[in-house]
């Protein structure tokens, strides 16, 4: 039953809001009045809580809640429909009530929890709805759910690795950018007015200072639109598969962060693949469902390989050594896993192995780049004061 949220006066004549379920705003609004209320305002209710610039995607963490939940209930006997109309009633659901009820009653109407998640298409990623659709045959929701819940807390895990990884370097790249800034339209001009008339006899640092200053002064919007002109280029460069493919070889040949980018691409490919088959996904289309929502494009070419090779009865160990991109670390954990039948549990320690190695990277990554950003703003600060004081100093020496 749709949902309409509603502002309306109380019997003191105080101000109110809520939500209500009806078929109708007509329905809503008698709903409301036998409530003792006095509307003035009914409208469907949306989700208003969104993931990303125009986008209403559930979040991971919401993800992650809403099958932490589901598998708890269903564990305990309670059927799916009643378990969703009771998380849906849930206080901290109220944002997502509306998909919520519509998922609700898509089951209700005798589909397929699947086939209502893969059309509504913002509960759950494309990849998770293999692990559902194999729950429902197999009669095991409940298992597939925390599977869910513990691969998406992984996920979150790792999303705040790569947010630490870049936040620190991105904000002091900001904060050294907005000093220089100062120094250049602020402190340089009034060093260049006090020496305006004797600039030809200034040292070598300050002319070049005063003339950068200039520059930078009469161009700073000239320079604002390029910069901007450059980051929009490169973002639609990056829709074409060619430069993103040179784009990719080139990150990787960047010492330290680009182990880091391709540990961490590693560690996520090995989680998800693992927790696939656990869940009863065949090998093939659980490469199929990873190559299909696999955003690198070099991951993707050499999972499309992987995947040709299986369909030519090549063994899982074997399609990944021929593509080249997959470390032999990894591959000989899976070729243990095919000879003893345990492939899942070891693309999980696999991926365990690989988190560790990427935090020490990690580790090491933050541990050189917090000096080295630190060098390099106290060099340019320190030549700027130089070029600031010194001719201040050959004043005074002289007189």
């Amino acid at each position: 039953m749709p949902l309409f949220r509603y502002q309306a006066y109380d019997r003191a004549g105080s101000e109110i809001d809520g939500f209500i379920e009806a078929e109708d705003i007509a329905a809503a609004r008698s709903g409301i009045k036998n409530r003792g209320f006095a509307p003035y305002l009914i409208e469907p209710a949306a989700d208003t809580q969104t993931h990303g610039f125009g986008s209403d995607r559930f979040s991971l963490s919401e993800q992650a809640r809403l099958s932490r939940q589901l598998a708890a209930l269903l564990k305990g006997g309670v059927p799916l429909t009643k378990a969703l109309s009771g998380i849906e009633n849930q206080q901290a659901w109220i944002r997502r009530r509306n998909s919520l009820v519509a998922l609700r009653e898509g089951i209700e109407k005798g589909r397929d929890l699947s086939g209502v998640l893969g059309e509504m298409g913002n509960i759950f990623a494309t990849s998770l709805l293999s692990v559902i659709r194999v729950g429902e045959t197999t009669g095991r929701l409940d298992f597939a759910f925390a599977q869910l819940s513990a691969h998406l807390d992984r996920e979150m895990e790792h999303h705040r690795r790569l947010i630490a990884a870049i936040a620190y370097p991105a904000i002091t790249a900001v904060i050294s950018i907005g000093v220089l800034a100062f120094l250049m339209v602020y402190l340089v001009p009034v060093v260049a007015r006090m020496f305006s008339d004797v600039q030809n006899d200034l040292p070598w640092i300050t002319r070049w200072l005063i003339a950068f200053s200039n520059f930078f002064s009469g161009n700073w919007l000239v320079l604002s639109l390029s910069m901007v002109f450059i980051l929009v280029a490169l973002k639609l460069s990056l829709r074409l598969a060619a430069f993103k493919r040179h784009f990719e070889k080139l990150q990787l040949k960047i010492p330290i962060w680009g182990n880091f980018i391709d540990g961490m691409r590693m560690e996520t490919w090995a989680r998800n693949t693992g927790m696939m088959v656990q869940c009863g996904v065949t090998l093939l289309e659980t490469i199929k469902v990873t190559r299909e929502n696999e955003t690198s494009i070099l991951q993707s070419e050499a999972l499309e390989k992987v995947e040709k090779a299986l369909e030519r009865g090549v063994t899982f160990s074997e399609a990944l050594k021929g593509t080249g991109a997959f470390p032999l670390f990894l591959i000989q954990m899976i070729e243990a896993g095919e000879a003893s039948g345990e492939l899942s549990p070891m693309l999980d320690s696999a991926a365990k192995e690989l988190e560790a190695e990427n935090r020490v990277v990690t580790e090491m990554f933050l541990n050189i780049l917090e000096p080295l950003l630190i060098v390099i703003m106290g060099t340019v600060v320190g030549a700027i004061m130089i070029g600031v004081l010194l001719p201040i100093y050959e004043m005074n020496r002289f007189m």
